[in-house]
């Protein structure tokens, strides 16, 4: 039962922890390629943090999602039996 509580909060902290993480390195890149080379460092500087972005984050992204998928399928198969 515990461990289900843990779980719960930990999946729901994490989703923040991502989203607030990909926003604040698109900002950081964003701005650290404007001061290096203008207009085109930024977009270059975006672009960068973007794949960086879904590398980094895109796995725990994905489990996130694999999880709530399962969650959904758990409940349709208990309602249903």
């Amino acid at each position: 039962m515990l461990t289900k509580v843990v779980v719960s909060i930990f999946a729901s902290t994490i989703t923040i922890i991502c989203e607030i993480g990909i926003w604040l390195l698109l900002i950081v890149s964003l701005i650290s390629g404007w001061q290096f080379h203008g207009f085109m460092g930024a977009i270059l500087g975006l672009a960068v943090g973007f794949f960086f972005a879904v590398f980094f984050f895109g796995g725990f992204l994905m489990l996130i999602d694999i999880r709530k998928a399962v969650k959904a399928i758990e409940g349709k198969n208990q309602t249903s039996i």
